[in-house]
């Protein structure tokens, strides 16, 4: 048996289509969306494993609010053997062999760890896997967690073994070739971790292009508008009336619904964290801004911690003292000493969700000697992600050109993905295609149910009368 999974950035969903309907499999029966497991695991001490919603409310119960404390610790030992160039009248004769401690430094205080979006280390090739409380863990086999309970889910809803599946990935991965070959098979290895026996391939907005065309029987020319937490791509194809289809260009742009989310942090959030006040005053009676890299740290809630660095955090303590601003520097002391980075950045995504229907957003957290309430409005939004929606533009024309088709050749345009709800991408389409349809297609569903049509296809299970394209 064959099903599609949509293994995302930001969410994981997998379906099964068996020639006449699409069947969602519950990954997540607890969550307001069963079929939609959030891409996030937690690892304890234990080395015990929590993946989606229970990954995050495990980590928000027991590592948020609690004080980061970095110690040393010895992780091995290296040996450097020298020639002598002094001799004393009791030193052996020979080399000197000299050992050296190798120390890292590791956050004592944390009772495990949470990973997201995981998905973007394939992009890179020096990513190899990390180390967790002593355990060393591949890519391959971080991913393989979210894989093989997508294979369990799968095998209690469907009543039968799944060892084959049809994973979706993005129109590229990484620029470089080779760079999106090792992607690839890197996944492919995750997959067999997970006890996947066979897996084919196919890009994400060419599923969701087969899901629309198994809903429609018109002839046209669609554009695929897949908007993820880690990337953008698109599909222009063309079917006739026969239900035939052609793939006339795939594209796609590194960009993605995360780095909205630390835009917006930077431009409406980070603020108010002090980032842009200054530390303290010059010799001179200038102000002394708060430096580019520490600010840059503040970007991800991954690397906010790294803020309590001894040099960095002299830096906050500093600013504490002497800034004009200085009660937001206490603030950012506890976002950085008390964990609050991963809750600060929920609030934060839930703002630019409500801002897709709304036009005005309230972010609001209490913590500690954080106090934050602010209102972000949908134009102070579009004004801060006007780089990324330039760069979707331009994704959008390249990928038309690439196709060899004009503009107005478009009849529909197809959004689908977390981030191709937000209302100013939706207008840059129309814009762009102004005697287009534009059609959102079911936003977290349309790739994996377009998988499941092509598992079902690879599968070689197309029969007289079944619904196929």
């Amino acid at each position: 048996m064959r099903i599609g999974i949509d293994f995302g950035t930001t969410h994981t969903s997998a379906a099964f289509y068996d020639g006449r309907q699409t069947q969602f499999i519950p990954l997540e029966p607890q969550s307001p969306n069963p079929h939609l497991l959030r891409s996030l695991i937690y690892v304890t001490r234990t080395q015990r494993v929590f993946l989606g919603l229970a990954a995050a409310r495990t980590f928000l119960r027991e590592d948020t609010g609690r004080p980061v404390v970095y110690e040393e610790k010895v992780v091995g030992t290296i040996e450097n053997t020298v020639a002598q160039q002094y001799k004393g009248p009791l030193d052996p004769d020979g080399p000197i062999t000299i050992i050296y401690d190798v120390t890292v430094e590791e956050d004592v205080g944390a009772q495990g760890r949470l990973l997201q979006s995981i998905k973007t280390g394939l992009r890179s090739g020096s990513y190899e896997g990390t180390n967790i409380f002593g355990h060393y863990y591949s890519l391959q086999e971080l991913i393989s967690l979210i894989l093989s309970h997508v294979r369990t889910q799968a095998e209690a809803t469907l009543q039968a073994e799944v060892r084959q599946a049809t994973i979706g990935r993005p129109v590229r991965f990484a620029d470089d070739p080779a760079a999106d070959r090792q992607a690839e098979q890197r996944l492919g290895e995750a997959a067999a971790l997970a006890g996947f026996t066979q897996v084919t391939f196919a890009p994400e907005p060419v599923a969701a292009a087969y899901t629309y065309l198994s809903q429609t029987q018109q002839p046209e020319t669609a554009l695929i508008f897949d908007f993820g937490g880690g990337t953008l791509d698109f599909t222009v194809l063309r079917s006739d009336a026969t239900g035939a289809r052609e793939i006339l260009a795939t594209h796609g742009v590194a960009v993605g619904g995360d780095d909205l989310d630390s835009t917006l942090m930077r431009s409406s959030v980070a603020p108010h964290f002090g980032t842009q006040s200054p530390i303290d005053v010059n010799y001179d009676g200038r102000p002394l801004p708060f430096p580019e890299d520490l600010a840059n740290l503040l970007a991800h809630w991954q690397t906010i911690p790294l803020l309590s660095r001894p040099e960095r955090l002299a830096v906050i303590q500093r600013a504490k003292r002497y800034s004009p601003d200085c009660d937001k520097f206490v603030a950012l002391e506890s976002l950085v000493m008390r964990n609050h980075g991963f809750a600060l950045f929920e609030r934060i995504e839930q703002a630019k969700r409500v801002l897709s229907d709304e036009e005005r957003a309230h972010l609001a957290m209490q913590a500690d000697a954080i106090d934050l309430a602010i209102d972000i409005t949908r134009t102070d939004f579009n004004l801060a992600i006007g780089e990324e929606l330039a760069q979707a533009r331009q994704g959008v024309r390249e990928v038309v050109a690439l196709a060899g088709v004009a503009k107005q050749d478009v009849d529909v345009v197809v959004t689908t993905g977390g981030s191709s709800v937000i209302p100013i991408f939706r207008q840059m389409l129309a814009r762009e295609f102004p005697t287009a349809r534009i059609v959102p297609a079911d936003t977290f569903g349309s790739v994996a149910s377009g998988l499941a049509l092509c598992a079902y296809a690879e599968a070689g299970a197309v029969r007289a009368g079944d619904k196929i394209i």
